[in-house]
């Protein structure tokens, strides 16, 4: 079967008949994808929904799509929240909201760290560079984007186990930590947290985890321990489905 591009539709979207496309993501099937009919084409709500559909018509700006097959996805019962200290270069965000995406990461929680150094905003383009992934990827749930003023108010209300990325004499491997079905990882900026943030993530609990010998960037850090707790959590289990299970 031909490559499955995805598009976003509202949650609106009926289970059977067709599939509108107007607007943005009009123009991006028509005129950057070039779909055609005929064409299988596939579509998520970014809340568990996914539609695959023919492209059975065409005009100026607007696609129009049979359904062929609808799929509910339910959420992740694993979790995984990531918590960072807002950083200084756009890129540095993008490619954490891009590839953790991909991963599996649940939330992003930017926050603004002592060490941080340019004041904390919410990018509109960071929600961009969210559903962008999903649609690369076909992730059926968007992951929430959310910024906090210190580290204190991004872990008051968060329920599961706390991991902190921190070279202490005190620092365990992910491999030790247990129970981490809805976890959330804290990861310094540019710097790394302070002592007194450190202070902080030990009062709420958290757990010194160090993620081998070398140091690295914070997007790096934040990736690659997201990944080492996902597989922790059993994550990378499953086989890629088929053209989501429709097939069968």
């Amino acid at each position: 079967m031909p490559h499955l591009f995805y598009f976003v539709v509202p949650s609106t979207t009926p289970q059977e008949g067709e599939i509108i496309l107007q607007g943005e993501e009009a123009h991006h099937a028509i005129r950057v994808v070039r779909m055609k009919v005929g064409e299988p084409i596939a579509f998520i709500d970014g809340m568990g929904h996914k539609w695959l559909g023919e492209v059975v018509h065409i005009s100026k700006d607007t696609l129009k799509a049979k359904i062929r097959h609808y799929q509910y996805i339910p959420p992740e019962e694993k979790k995984l929240s990531l918590i960072i200290g807002w950083l200084h270069r756009d890129s540095a965000i993008e490619t954490i909201l891009n590839y953790g995406t991909e991963l599996g990461i649940s939330e992003f929680r930017f926050f603004q760290a002592e060490r941080s150094t340019r004041p904390l905003r919410l990018l509109e383009k960071g929600k961009k560079w969210i559903i962008q992934a999903c649609k690369t990827t076909g992730r059926e749930w968007f992951p929430n984007l959310s910024v906090y003023k210190n580290l204190e108010t991004a872990i008051t209300d968060f329920q599961g186990v706390l991991l902190m990325a921190a070279i202490q004499p005190y620092s365990v491997s992910i491999e030790q930590v247990s129970n981490i079905s809805n976890c959330g990882l804290i990861v310094g900026p540019e710097g790394d947290l302070s002592e007194e943030e450190i202070k902080i993530a030990k009062e709420h609990g958290a757990i010194a985890v160090h993620l081998g010998q070398n140091i690295y960037r914070s997007e790096l850090s934040a990736l690659l321990g997201s990944a080492l707790i996902m597989q922790r959590q059993k994550r990378f289990e499953k086989l890629p489905q088929k053209v989501f299970l429709f097939d069968q």
